[in-house]
């Protein structure tokens, strides 16, 4: 019961006083809290691929481990552990060969599945995310967070040069023989001139965050699994979130998501055609971070890691809206199959492959058209449950989680707008969090545990936690900080009077630290804001508090504006900016 009228009319045998009262009958969860041995990263999602008609090989980035499976007979032909941290994500197979991203190690692993052994390890750019294989001009493509693409010879896996596109690259396909990228939180696809294709408006809800992005050839369609955000006014009072059409939080702040109405962020399908592009909420599904199509394109799968506790994070329907099982009323029943992340089709499209990460199993589904019949395929790796993992990821009654605009422990580059505050650009989670209380653009949250009953509980309708769960959350949470994103082609020298530059200015007197920001309330154009961490910035536009800035240099200029008396020249700013880029 979250709204104040409610309890009153609840209570209203029992007690005479209004909303003041210290009376609570929210849940709260006290389970035990479970810290996993190595605590998981935030979901990333598309670790699997099939190298032939039966044999799948999938990355575990919570284990640091790659399963190559026979699924036709039921086990795992070689489990081939990598190094501690390298964080193994997206996989191809090239000539019987695959190649693992690793995120974490700055690189690719090769493996050659006649042998089923690790052939080299080649370090590429600090933060590669997406691969792909040309076999026209047999090369590989990867795409790095600091928005270069490296072409690599596939067979010696030389580097041949890169081009350089705007950062936060993500997937990587051949469209017709060219080069496609796509961007992480604005969801665009690129080409190599940079040419930017957008999943479309729908309504009122904006299209974000580009989870996985693949090519159907037989169509010549590019897929894109995405979020689209909501662009109305969003309240933050309970009783003001309307009537959702479905029992879905309606009465929550950040209600919806039920039956026929979307969340304020959730799962949606691109698909795209030249320059047609047509887009449809995945209605009744929880966060969802890869899908699948069957050769022909008629059939898909959904991978939906957010579900709840005992509900299926699995879905395969037809490709089309009507036919893929989320029209309106649609819910993720079915079996409990583990923690689903990752999705292929496999024996001529007679088998659904899914991933789990927790537990680490393959789910083997056939389905004849008439029944379902599901086997499981247990993988090597200790348990990586983890409290602070699970709750947040956990879907609440809004059908929200907390990685629904924290996408892999990020922020996903909106500018909401929140009645009574206005526009507010989501925050990012991965800048080394300890340590930066109050929390909110505005401070008003001067702790985690705070934030947590007012946003997590009061305002998306979870359950509260036990200090205990609280405390493993925030660790949890604390840890989530990623390296600095560092151009691999830049201009030392440049950089360098950047750094100095930015000092001159007294830009450090406010991001000081080695997170640069984050710890302290200042005053900038009459408003008392928190200052944020430059860490990983330039991954992050639209930059400032509302996102007025659309670049980094205009973010710059913008400081430069605000604090400074005197005009900054031209090329000084693009030193400052050429310094942030390698935060």
């Amino acid at each position: 019961m979250r709204s104040c009228k409610v309890c009153v009319v609840a209570l209203v045998s029992l007690v005479s006083a209004g909303c003041d009262d210290n009376i609570d009958l929210d849940p709260l969860d006290t389970t035990p809290p479970v810290e996993a041995r190595v605590r998981p990263r935030s979901i990333i999602g598309g670790t699997l691929t099939m190298a032939s008609g039966d044999i799948a090989v999938a990355a575990d980035p919570d284990r640091d481990l790659v399963h190559i499976v026979d699924v036709g007979a039921q086990r795992v032909r070689r489990t081939i552990a990598l190094e501690p941290g390298d964080e193994p994500a997206r996989v191809i197979v090239a000539e019987n060969v695959a190649h693992i991203v690793l995120r974490g190690f700055g690189g690719i692993a090769s493996i050659d599945l006649a042998t089923d052994t690790l052939l080299a390890r080649t370090p590429v750019c600090a933060e590669p995310r997406g691969i792909a294989f040309d076999p026209i001009a047999a090369t590989l493509h990867v795409a790095c967070a600091d928005g270069s693409l490296f072409e690599l010879d596939a067979a010696t896996r030389e580097s041949l040069g890169s081009t350089q596109h705007d950062p936060d690259l993500r997937d990587v396909m051949i469209v017709d023989g060219e080069v496609q990228v796509s961007q992480f939180r604005s969801g665009a696809i690129l080409d190599r001139a940079g040419h930017r294709r957008l999943p479309t408006v729908f309504g009122d809800l904006e299209p974000r965050v580009a989870w996985r992005s693949i090519y159907e050839p037989n169509t010549g369609s590019v897929v894109v699994l995405h979020q689209l955000l909501s662009t109305a006014s969003v309240p933050i009072q309970p009783g003001s979130g309307g009537d959702d059409g479905g029992g879905g939080g309606g009465d929550l702040p950040y209600g919806g998501g039920g039956g026929c109405s979307p969340p304020l962020s959730g799962p949606a399908l691109s698909i795209m055609r030249g320059d047609e592009v047509t887009t449809f909420p995945l209605l009744g599904a929880p966060m969802s971070v890869d899908v699948a199509l069957s050769s022909d394109g008629s059939r898909m799968a959904l991978a939906m890691p957010g579900a709840e506790p005992g509900r299926s994070s699995l879905r395969v329907g037809g490709s089309s809206f009507e036919e893929a099982g989320f029209e309106c009323g649609a819910a993720d029943d079915g079996p409990d199959l583990g923690q689903i992340t990752a999705v292929a089709f496999a024996l001529d499209d007679t088998v659904v492959v899914a991933q789990s990460r927790e537990p680490a199993q393959l789910v083997i589904m056939r389905d004849d058209g008439h029944a379902q019949d599901f086997s499981i395929i247990a993988l090597e790796g200790g348990s990586r449950f983890d409290t602070g993992h699970e709750i947040f990821h956990r879907k609440t009654e809004s059908g929200l989680s907390c990685a629904s605009c924290h996408p892999e422990g990020t922020d996903d580059g909106f500018v909401w707008r929140f009645e009574g505050l206005g526009p507010r650009r989501t925050q990012p989670l991965d800048v080394e969090l300890a340590g930066s209380a109050p929390f909110h653009w505005d401070g008003d949250m001067p702790d985690l545990d705070v934030l947590m009953s007012e946003v997590l509980a009061h305002r998306m309708g979870g359950e509260r936690q036990s200090p205990e769960r609280s405390e493993s959350f925030a660790s949890w949470l604390f840890a989530q900080g990623r390296p600095a994103v560092r151009p691999t082609e830049s201009d030392a020298a440049e950089v360098a009077r950047g750094e100095a530059l930015f000092a001159s200015n007294g830009c450090a007197r406010c991001h000081d630290g080695a997170q640069l920001g984050g710890a302290r309330t200042e005053s900038f154009r009459g408003a008392a804001l928190q200052v944020p961490s430059l860490r990983r910035v330039s991954l992050r536009p639209p930059f400032m508090h509302d996102g007025r800035s659309v670049t980094l240099r205009d973010a710059v200029i913008d400081m430069v504006d605000g604090t400074l008396d005197t005009a900054v020249p031209s090329d000084d700013i693009d030193a400052m900016v050429a310094f942030l880029r390698t935060r």
